[in-house]
């Protein structure tokens, strides 16, 4: 799978441009349209910790809603998801790109939505993105 996109169509959060090495994804790029912004980061995707499809499985799982938020971070900060749920089934999800940090670094904040019946398909299409290769 070459993309993998929380959008309304033209605007939203997309994982893009997959970079791969014996069928594990070493980074991916991050872009976030938004109306007079375009944003985009490359990530790492460290084996040192559980991977985004994780925190999709997760809330996915929980479909039913969740007290508080759930949360993925990358190893190195550069990106950050959070999702949280009301008593409807309405998901929010928060992804924060901040490739540097320090006075010269920047940081986009965008949210992508989602209703509770909408997260099996999101959780196997970002197993497909972000999982190990067969």
């Amino acid at each position: 799978m070459d993309s993998l996109a929380l959008s309304d169509g033209e605007f939203g959060i997309t994982f893009c441009q997959p970079l791969r090495s014996d069928g594990w994804l070493d980074s991916f790029v991050v872009r976030i349209e938004e109306p007079g912004l375009s944003a985009s980061a490359r990530v790492e995707n460290s084996g040192m910790i559980q991977g985004p499809e994780i925190f999709f499985q997760d809330i996915a799982h929980n479909w039913r809603g969740w007290e508080g938020e759930k949360s993925w971070y990358a190893l190195e900060g550069e990106l950050s998801l959070v999702a949280t749920s009301d008593s409807l089934g309405h998901i929010t999800i928060r992804a924060q790109l901040q490739p540097t940090a320090g006075p010269d670094g920047w940081r986009v904040i965008a949210y992508a939505y989602a209703e509770a019946g909408q997260l099996d398909s999101l959780s196997k299409r970002a197993a497909q993105f972000f999982g190990r290769e067969p």
